[in-house]
């Protein structure tokens, strides 16, 4: 009998998981239930999985109201909400739980739900996909099998590509940390989850500087106008010209936001014409420097670790495309990684390439596929093997990391301890 699954948030990642469900795991695994407090939405959405009106909800309240509706459930709603909504569907009875990216801004709230999962024995995985993909998972590897050594220090750059950076963090969800999250959270606790995952050691010392230096209404160039369809004379020689990155670009050029047009528009089949309203009244028109956005457009953490290795992170919007690229070094040699491309130096011996199995898909390569592959294993009863899992337990220590750099950066850079926040 086939196992079931519910989703609460039907945006792109959620939408994008239900996508991996269906297309490799339909045999073993149906979607049961749908919630998203968008109509739209769910009209969409809905009929691609065959749920019925009386299995779609309007409301996580009125979702919950029904008590346990599937086998599991994904939680991929905006950052905020992640903690009541996974609080909810740990007291109403769900035992296996996907739920998505950062748990919460509030330490107290995401150690809430580490206990709760624990005494009511949910398996509470939250989606830091990195792990996942073949590429990190062999340079865990290469560190576990200490082919260089110990770690004696890592420094990994998160290239945020412009474009990416201006979509999702000026003029998008994540462009006010007080409705959703510090960047550095938000879209940098993957890194520091690797970071401490590679460590394998407690992170006793935070330091970070960074600041909003770009996006301001300072740097607005003459003739700068509040939407890019509104009249604005810089946009021809402007990167961020909101019509040339949805619309113009021709396919060679095309970066992927040319792509989200449903969020754009909220609807899954949009014409021009409703991509072009989108622009002109939307959140996604808006000029990057005349906008209301508060979030880091670059920042530094340095970490110090309990066995004495550091390292430093680098968060950056200014990259003509997304790429992390990370230098590992021990004492018997390094790694280099850029992209999906990994070299391996052995001091006084031989420099080789690794293969490592990954497609250069994205920014997560294929993590997000593998993630699913995991959960759907978990659920049908194929695998008990816990071992890197990315459960709650295993995801805070990114958590705290992130927020004692907030700490430190408002602090001027000073020190702190992550987790006495």
């Amino acid at each position: 009998m086939k196992k079931t699954v519910a989703v609460i948030g039907l945006g792109n990642r959620g939408t994008e998981y239900m996508g991996f469900i269906k297309a490799f795991h339909a045999s073993e695994v149906s979607v049961h239930a749908l919630c998203d407090i968008r109509q739209q939405a769910l009209d969409d959405v809905a009929p691609k999985y065959g749920v019925p009106e009386e299995r779609q909800f309007l409301s996580p309240e009125a979702f919950f109201a029904q008590g346990v509706l599937a086998d599991a459930l994904l939680i991929t709603t905006q950052d905020k909400s992640h903690y009541a909504i996974a609080k909810q569907a740990i007291l109403t009875g769900y035992k296996l739980i996907l739920l998505e990216k950062p748990v919460s801004g509030v330490k107290r709230e995401y150690e809430e739900l580490r206990t709760l999962a624990a005494e009511n024995k949910v398996l509470l995985i939250v989606c830091h996909v990195l792990r996942y993909s073949n590429y990190y998972r062999k340079i865990k590897e290469i560190i576990a099998s200490g082919q260089i050594g110990e770690i004696v220090s890592i420094n990994h750059t998160e290239n945020v590509g412009y474009f990416h950076f201006a979509h999702s963090f000026v003029r998008g969800n994540w462009r006010d940390e007080n409705t959703s999250a510090p960047s550095i959270l938000a879209k940098c606790c993957h890194d520091l989850d690797l970071i401490a995952w590679f460590m394998d050691t407690p992170c006793v010392s935070v330091s970070s500087v960074g600041e909003l230096g770009y996006f301001r209404k300072e740097n607005a160039p003459a003739g700068a106008a509040p939407t890019c369809l509104g009249g604005c004379r810089a946009k021809k020689n402007c990167p961020y010209d909101a019509e040339r990155l949805y619309i113009k670009d021709p396919f060679y050029k095309a970066k992927f936001i040319k792509y989200m047009k449903r969020t754009l528009t909220g609807k899954a089949k949009n014409s021009r014409r409703d991509v072009m309203n989108a622009l002109k009244n939307g959140e996604y028109g808006k000029c990057i420097f005349l906008n209301d956005n508060n979030v880091c457009d670059h920042q530094f953490v340095t970490m110090t670790f309990k066995n004495g290795a550091t390292a430093v992170l680098e968060m950056n919007a200014f990259s003509d495309k997304m790429f992390r690229q990370s230098h590992i070094v021990g004492t018997k040699g390094e790694l280099i990684g850029y992209g999906t491309k990994l070299k391996m130096h052995i001091f006084g011996g031989k420099t080789t390439a690794v293969h490592t199995l990954s497609p250069n898909v994205g920014g997560h390569v294929e993590g997000d596929i593998r993630l699913i592959d995991r959960f759907v294993k978990i659920l049908c009863g194929k695998t008990a093997d816990l071992t890197d899992v990315t459960t709650i337990e295993a995801t805070t220590a990114s958590h705290d990391i992130a927020l004692a750099a907030e700490e430190s950066r408002k602090k001027g850079g000073a020190p702190v301890t992550p987790g006495n926040g």
